[in-house]
């Protein structure tokens, strides 16, 4: 296409910031767009611009960042921030909005990079103020350096343990870790062992995360169930069963975090092929092992889909930009091969060390399936389980159906918050698998949008033509 770019890549975080760097160094003319101001997605936010005096509270993993943000930035890549895609069609056409106006750019090949979400964690008063996700607090603390004191941390997972951690290495007082990882995690992880071998690494880190929460000597409660939020107009009790015991504790602040999960509006607006990963417990898009989509010109990288971790976001942000290069004629196919082929097997050790921690750290079924009717399922339209139990009684056996009679997905959020949760739910009172109740139908324009930024329309263009280099076959 005239007036395209050879790529475009939608997200800097780790694979949208390999990707960009491994095109632009081939002569590919590349643009990136990202919805912050910076590079570095979640994890590396903020990493080479904290405001804190000393970021190695973060650990040595998000120092890692600030090298590959430098290489980002020395880059050819064009690169436009806050940039929020709201559009993506088939053919290469790409809209989004920036400075309140519409813009637009068509591309040969698209790679999305958006990266994941937090798990919802569907539980009596999670609506409340005061209650936010783990990952929202990590936010707080990279963007601005602001924390909350005497903060409960609920669920479970690695991110979990390293907020709790970095927050403790902040100097912040944490009122209590609730775990809720059961106890037969241990024995269902134990089948996947093997995969411990390939990242003995990793996991030294994370015992070395247990053992620094340990010392800190905050009460932690194990193999928690029947959790509860209770509060009149914000939380304030935590209640919940430890090892038989019942327990409250009174807070002002609650963190929930049950894992993460690919963000899928972006892939599902384009109508892309979607399956459910029984692995991860979630919605992720069917992609070969060179990360392209049901739509040969779309690929997809890093944990947009599927969750696999920073070091992982990054092979595969260099395996999908190969095969992408490779089809535009910058890369012969033995090329790609042999420069692909250490990736490869480097990502299938993270995949057999990846399906340990999925297993061990698999949520519970009641902090995924709400069986309390008063629990709100849909916070942007707060419809709770007993309406959808109802929209389910009078005939709306799918998501799309119980959408239209219960507006639960409607919300400004468009189903993030809720659609796996109803897609278990339904799952569930129909005894079917999950497979065939399937997903929200997402249609663009994936954001709230206002008259005038469509007045303000432009196109952008690549500002030189792509110089394209076919490597000798070796």
């Amino acid at each position: 296409m005239q007036n395209s770019f050879d790529i475009a890549i939608i997200g800097a975080g780790p694979a949208g910031m390999t990707a960009a760097i491994t095109a632009s160094e081939a002569g590919a003319n590349v643009i990136i767009l990202d919805d912050k101001s910076k590079a570095g997605g979640q994890i590396y936010r903020n990493a080479n611009s904290s405001p804190l005096r000393n970021p190695s509270v973060f650990g040595p993993d998000y120092q890692k960042g600030q090298q590959l943000i430098k290489s980002f930035e020395a880059c050819k890549a064009r690169v436009i921030y806050e940039a929020n895609v709201w559009h993506v069609s088939p053919s290469g056409e790409i809209l989004f909005s920036q400075n309140k106006a519409t813009k637009s750019l068509t591309a040969n090949e698209i790679l999305i990079s958006s990266g994941a979400m937090e798990r919802p964690f569907p539980i009596s008063g999670w609506h409340l103020p005061g209650v936010m996700s783990a990952g929202s607090a990590q936010v707080m603390l990279k963007s601005d350096g602001l924390v909350k004191d005497n903060a409960v941390f609920i669920g479970t997972g690695p991110l979990l343990y390293l907020i709790v951690a970095q927050y403790l290495r902040f100097g912040v007082k944490v009122k209590a870790l609730v775990d809720t990882t059961p106890k037969d995690a241990y024995l269902r992880s134990f089948a996947y062992f093997s995969g411990i071998l390939y990242q003995l690494p990793t996991l030294k880190k994370g015992i070395g995360l247990l053992r620094e929460i340990h010392k800190s000597r905050i009460p932690i409660y194990k193999h928690v169930k029947n959790l509860k939020i209770t509060g009149e107009i914000r939380v304030e009790v935590v209640e919940f069963l430890s090892n038989g015991q019942r327990h409250k504790i009174n807070t002002e602040h609650a963190f929930l975090h049950q894992g993460i999960i690919p963000n899928l509006n972006l892939t599902q607006s384009i109508n892309l092929e979607h399956s459910w990963n029984t692995q991860q417990l979630s919605w992720q898009v069917t992609l070969n092992e060179w990360g392209q989509s049901s739509i040969k010109n779309i690929s997809v990288a890093g944990d947009a889909g599927s969750i696999i971790g920073a070091d992982g976001a990054e092979l595969t942000g260099k395996i999908s930009i190969l095969n992408q290069l490779y089809r535009l004629g910058y890369l012969s196919e033995n090329a790609r091969n042999i420069r692909s082929s250490p990736l490869l097997k480097k990502m299938d050790k993270l995949n057999k060390f990846r399906r340990f921690l999925d297993e061990h750290y698999r949520p519970i079924i009641e902090n995924r399936q709400p069986d309390d009717l008063q629990t709100i399922v849909c916070r942007c339209e707060e419809v709770t389980v007993a309406e959808l139990k109802e929209g389910f009684n009078k005939g709306a056996h799918d998501p799309n159906e119980l959408k239209s009679l219960t507006r639960c997905g409607m919300g400004p959020c468009q189903g993030r918050q809720c659609g796996h949760t109803v897609s278990e739910l339904l799952s569930k009172w129909q005894n079917e698998p999950i497979e065939g109740i399937g997903y929200y139908r997402i249609r663009s324009p994936l954001r709230l949008l206002t008259l005038s930024e469509f007045a303000d329309f432009n196109k952008i263009t690549p500002s030189h033509s792509p110089l394209k280099i076919i490597e000798e076959k070796q």
